[in-house]
Protein backbone atom coordinates (compact mmCIF):
# COMPACT_ATOMS: atom_id res chain seq x y z
CA UNK A 1 0.00 0.00 0.00
CA UNK A 2 1.38 3.39 -1.03
CA UNK A 3 1.36 6.21 1.49
CA UNK A 4 2.21 8.88 -1.08
CA UNK A 5 0.22 12.04 -0.84
CA UNK A 6 -1.30 13.01 -4.17
CA UNK A 7 0.27 16.06 -5.77
CA UNK A 8 -1.94 19.12 -5.57
CA UNK A 9 -3.35 20.51 -8.80
CA UNK A 10 -2.35 23.92 -10.11
CA UNK A 11 -5.74 25.29 -9.07
CA UNK A 12 -5.22 23.99 -5.52
CA UNK A 13 -1.76 25.54 -5.29
CA UNK A 14 -3.06 28.86 -6.62
CA UNK A 15 -5.95 28.80 -4.14
CA UNK A 16 -3.50 28.02 -1.33
CA UNK A 17 -1.25 30.90 -2.39
CA UNK A 18 -4.34 33.09 -2.52
CA UNK A 19 -4.27 33.31 1.26
CA UNK A 20 -1.11 35.42 0.92
CA UNK A 21 -2.52 37.85 -1.62
CA UNK A 22 -2.32 40.76 0.83
CA UNK A 23 1.40 40.27 1.33
CA UNK A 24 1.95 40.08 -2.42
CA UNK A 25 -0.08 43.28 -2.83
CA UNK A 26 2.00 45.03 -0.14
CA UNK A 27 5.22 43.93 -1.86
CA UNK A 28 3.90 45.13 -5.21
CA UNK A 29 3.00 48.54 -3.81
CA UNK A 30 6.42 48.83 -2.13
CA UNK A 31 8.27 47.97 -5.37
CA UNK A 32 6.08 50.39 -7.31
CA UNK A 33 6.64 53.26 -4.87
CA UNK A 34 10.39 52.62 -4.78
CA UNK A 35 10.40 52.80 -8.58
CA UNK A 36 8.41 56.02 -8.66
CA UNK A 37 10.72 57.61 -6.09
CA UNK A 38 13.74 56.50 -8.13
CA UNK A 39 12.25 58.01 -11.29
CA UNK A 40 11.30 61.27 -9.55
CA UNK A 41 14.63 61.66 -7.71
CA UNK A 42 17.29 59.66 -9.59
CA UNK A 43 20.07 61.77 -8.11
CA UNK A 44 18.93 60.99 -4.58
CA UNK A 45 18.84 57.29 -5.49
CA UNK A 46 22.41 57.41 -6.73
CA UNK A 47 23.52 59.31 -3.64
CA UNK A 48 21.78 56.76 -1.40
CA UNK A 49 23.49 53.86 -3.18
CA UNK A 50 26.88 55.55 -2.85
CA UNK A 51 26.29 56.20 0.86
CA UNK A 52 25.26 52.58 1.37
CA UNK A 53 28.48 51.52 -0.37
CA UNK A 54 30.54 53.82 1.87
CA UNK A 55 28.89 52.58 5.06
CA UNK A 56 29.32 48.98 3.91
CA UNK A 57 33.03 49.56 3.27
CA UNK A 58 33.48 51.09 6.73
CA UNK A 59 31.64 48.16 8.35
CA UNK A 60 33.53 45.56 6.29
CA UNK A 61 36.83 47.25 7.11
CA UNK A 62 36.07 47.39 10.83
CA UNK A 63 35.13 43.71 10.89
CA UNK A 64 38.27 42.75 8.98
CA UNK A 65 40.39 44.81 11.38
CA UNK A 66 38.78 43.02 14.33
CA UNK A 67 39.25 39.69 12.60
CA UNK A 68 42.92 40.45 11.94
CA UNK A 69 43.52 41.31 15.62
CA UNK A 70 41.78 38.09 16.67
CA UNK A 71 43.99 36.13 14.26
CA UNK A 72 47.23 38.01 14.96
CA UNK A 73 48.90 34.82 16.20
CA UNK A 74 48.22 33.02 12.92
CA UNK A 75 49.91 33.23 9.57
CA UNK A 76 48.19 35.62 7.14
CA UNK A 77 46.73 37.98 9.71
CA UNK A 78 48.62 40.86 8.14
CA UNK A 79 46.69 40.45 4.90
CA UNK A 80 43.42 40.74 6.85
CA UNK A 81 44.77 43.84 8.57
CA UNK A 82 45.79 45.39 5.24
CA UNK A 83 42.41 44.58 3.67
CA UNK A 84 40.62 46.12 6.64
CA UNK A 85 42.66 49.30 6.41
CA UNK A 86 42.01 49.56 2.66
CA UNK A 87 38.25 49.05 3.19
CA UNK A 88 38.10 51.71 5.91
CA UNK A 89 40.04 54.20 3.78
CA UNK A 90 37.82 53.43 0.77
CA UNK A 91 34.71 53.90 2.91
CA UNK A 92 35.92 57.27 4.17
CA UNK A 93 36.75 58.39 0.61
CA UNK A 94 33.36 57.24 -0.70
CA UNK A 95 31.50 59.07 2.07
CA UNK A 96 33.66 62.21 1.81
CA UNK A 97 33.24 62.52 -1.98
CA UNK A 98 30.03 60.74 -3.02
CA UNK A 99 29.68 62.58 -6.34
CA UNK A 100 33.24 61.70 -7.34
CA UNK A 101 32.58 58.10 -6.30
CA UNK A 102 29.56 57.92 -8.61
CA UNK A 103 31.66 59.25 -11.50
CA UNK A 104 34.45 56.78 -10.76
CA UNK A 105 31.90 53.94 -10.77
CA UNK A 106 30.75 55.13 -14.19
CA UNK A 107 34.34 55.10 -15.43
CA UNK A 108 34.81 51.59 -14.03
CA UNK A 109 31.72 50.60 -16.03
CA UNK A 110 33.33 52.16 -19.11
CA UNK A 111 36.52 50.17 -18.53
CA UNK A 112 34.50 46.97 -18.19
CA UNK A 113 32.62 47.79 -21.40
CA UNK A 114 35.91 48.30 -23.25
CA UNK A 115 37.29 45.02 -21.94
CA UNK A 116 34.05 43.25 -22.90
CA UNK A 117 34.20 44.83 -26.36
CA UNK A 118 37.81 43.81 -26.87
CA UNK A 119 37.13 40.20 -25.87
CA UNK A 120 33.98 40.01 -27.99
CA UNK A 121 35.63 41.50 -31.08
CA UNK A 122 38.68 39.27 -30.62
CA UNK A 123 36.35 36.24 -30.39
CA UNK A 124 34.59 37.36 -33.59
CA UNK A 125 37.94 37.82 -35.33
CA UNK A 126 39.28 34.45 -34.20
CA UNK A 127 36.14 32.65 -35.41
CA UNK A 128 35.51 34.58 -38.59
CA UNK A 129 34.02 32.29 -41.19
CA UNK A 130 33.56 29.44 -38.68
CA UNK A 131 30.23 30.50 -37.27
CA UNK A 132 27.11 31.74 -38.98
CA UNK A 133 26.60 34.40 -36.28
CA UNK A 134 30.00 36.12 -36.28
CA UNK A 135 28.25 39.35 -37.21
CA UNK A 136 26.33 39.12 -33.94
CA UNK A 137 29.59 39.19 -31.98
CA UNK A 138 30.91 42.10 -34.04
CA UNK A 139 27.69 44.04 -33.38
CA UNK A 140 27.93 43.33 -29.64
CA UNK A 141 31.56 44.46 -29.56
CA UNK A 142 30.93 47.65 -31.52
CA UNK A 143 27.89 48.44 -29.33
CA UNK A 144 30.01 47.98 -26.19
CA UNK A 145 32.68 50.34 -27.60
CA UNK A 146 29.99 52.94 -28.32
CA UNK A 147 28.51 52.55 -24.83
CA UNK A 148 31.97 52.91 -23.28
CA UNK A 149 32.64 56.06 -25.32
CA UNK A 150 29.32 57.57 -24.20
CA UNK A 151 30.08 56.63 -20.59
CA UNK A 152 33.51 58.28 -20.73
CA UNK A 153 32.19 61.38 -22.50
CA UNK A 154 29.13 61.79 -20.25
CA UNK A 155 29.57 59.78 -17.02
CA UNK A 156 26.89 61.81 -15.22
CA UNK A 157 24.33 61.01 -17.92
CA UNK A 158 25.30 57.34 -17.72
CA UNK A 159 24.67 57.28 -13.98
CA UNK A 160 21.33 59.02 -14.50
CA UNK A 161 20.29 56.51 -17.15
CA UNK A 162 21.23 53.61 -14.87
CA UNK A 163 19.07 55.10 -12.10
CA UNK A 164 16.17 55.58 -14.53
CA UNK A 165 16.45 52.00 -15.78
CA UNK A 166 16.41 50.78 -12.18
CA UNK A 167 13.36 52.95 -11.49
CA UNK A 168 11.50 51.59 -14.51
CA UNK A 169 12.36 48.02 -13.49
CA UNK A 170 11.07 48.65 -9.96
CA UNK A 171 7.81 50.13 -11.26
CA UNK A 172 7.28 47.20 -13.63
CA UNK A 173 7.94 44.66 -10.90
CA UNK A 174 5.51 46.52 -8.65
CA UNK A 175 2.81 46.44 -11.32
CA UNK A 176 3.39 42.72 -11.95
CA UNK A 177 3.24 41.86 -8.24
CA UNK A 178 0.13 43.99 -7.73
CA UNK A 179 -1.61 42.22 -10.62
CA UNK A 180 -0.52 38.86 -9.23
CA UNK A 181 -2.00 39.79 -5.85
CA UNK A 182 -5.42 40.36 -7.40
CA UNK A 183 -5.16 37.14 -9.42
CA UNK A 184 -4.38 35.28 -6.19
CA UNK A 185 -7.24 37.02 -4.41
CA UNK A 186 -9.69 35.92 -7.10
CA UNK A 187 -8.31 32.37 -7.01
CA UNK A 188 -8.80 32.25 -3.27
CA UNK A 189 -12.49 33.06 -3.56
CA UNK A 190 -13.07 30.82 -6.58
Amino acid sequence: MSTETPKPTAAQVTAELGRSWGWVLAAGIAWFLAGVLTLVWPGVTILALVIILGVFLLFAGATELGWSFAERHHKGWGLLLFRGIVDVIAGVVVLAWPAATALVLALILAAWLLLYAAMTLWFAYQHRGERPHTGHFVAKGVTAVAAAAITVAWPGVTILVIALVIGIALVLKGVILTRLAFVLRRARTA
